[in-house]
């Protein structure tokens, strides 16, 4: 198990980490999210012994992870760490940076082992090409077959499929993801896509502002998200304000205190009123129309409050279409119920 305690980062006078706990199980699978310059970078290489805490504890089965102050080189044998620069051989081909790390004196198990990450990645007709011919995308496989060389007990994953066409991407993810639950390898994955973990990962961990927010499986805080940053995180969402719902709803004295946070599917949007009584509108300007391939994204603006809404809906509507916003009472009954429990 990796156990951080109390772990605090800076640059110079600058604090970017501040009193980081967390614990992660063998085979477990955490997604770290959060905003450019939240710190999950830096967190990944305080973890591998790239760079020094400015304090707290770290340890790995009970043994502690000492960082540059103890070791001249970062790493240990149970850990491996693939970095945004993929740290290859360019003048070496894919099978030698892949077997980089592996025993010369096993030729046979380093062949077979070789032949097996290649398949992973899907690049075994590129074993010999040099790395230097080969795209961004090509690159980040074969350094992620290499990280998986050796077999190891914990990966660090720092957007690992930021480089992959989107037609390989789903695939790897896949492939990688049942690799990982076979080997029992636990995974600690930075990335600011949650494509990369919704599905899959057993945690999601937010930093926000040097702290983690939250911490909880992926649907859950979809569901219900702790907070608006964290909420965003998931991508385009509708933030309803108290005083909006009190106009909204046709029951203010249940209205809730926060936000309400709401996303493009659960709202609807129509030329005509709702007329039913379960349903509350509010009247809306069409400002924007993009093809999302199984729909599209429309863009609303309150009228007169200027304020801006998400709705996801099968057909494109006509920039500057007049109409009504409306969501169930229901839907908000319950969200807001489950506002006053958190």
């Amino acid at each position: 198990m990796l156990h951080i305690k109390n772990l605090s980062f800076s640059y110079g006078s600058t604090p970017l980490l501040q009193h980081i706990d967390l614990k992660v199980k063998a085979g477990e699978f955490v997604a770290l999210t959060g905003l450019s310059g939240s710190g999950k970078s830096t967190l990944l290489k305080l973890i591998y012994g790239s760079v020094a805490p400015k304090e707290g504890q770290m340890s790995w089965k009970k043994k502690p992870l000492l960082g540059p102050d103890y070791n001249l080189l970062p790493g240990a044998d149970f850990m491996r760490y693939l970095a945004q620069d993929f740290d290859l051989m360019p003048f070496t081909s894919v099978a030698e940076n892949i077997s980089q790390h592996l025993s010369v004196f096993e030729p046979e198990q380093l062949a077979k082992r070789t032949q097996e990450l290649l398949e992973l990645i899907d690049m075994t007709d590129f074993a010999p090409t040099k790395i230097r011919l080969l795209s961004g995308g090509q690159q980040q496989r074969v350094a992620l077959a290499k990280a998986l060389a050796k077999a190891p007990e914990l990966l660090l994953l720092d957007e690992p499929f930021s480089h992959i066409d989107v037609p390989l991407k789903q695939e790897l993810r896949e492939q990688l993801y049942a690799y990982l639950h076979k080997h029992n390898i636990a995974c600690i994955m930075a990335t600011h896509d949650p494509e990369d973990f919704m599905g899959h990962a057993h945690r999601m961990i937010c930093l926000e502002q040097g702290q983690i927010s939250a911490s909880d499986k992926p649907q859950s805080l979809y569901e219900r998200p702790p907070s608006r940053s964290v909420a965003q995180l998931f991508g385009s969402l509708n933030v309803v304000e108290p005083k909006l719902l009190k106009h909204w709803h046709n029951r203010p004295q249940n209205t809730a205190q926060k936000s309400l946070l709401l996303w493009p599917h659960e709202l609807q949007f129509s030329k005509n009123r709702p007329m039913a009584s379960s349903k509350m509108s509010l009247a809306v300007q069409v400002t924007g129309s993009v093809f999302k391939g199984d729909g599209y994204l429309i863009s609303l603006t309150g009228i007169p409050k200027n304020m801006r809404f998400y709705v996801r809906q099968k057909k494109s509507v006509k920039i500057g279409t007049p109409g009504y916003l409306w969501v169930s009472l229901r839907l908000c009954e319950k969200k807001m119920a489950a506002i006053k429990e958190a």
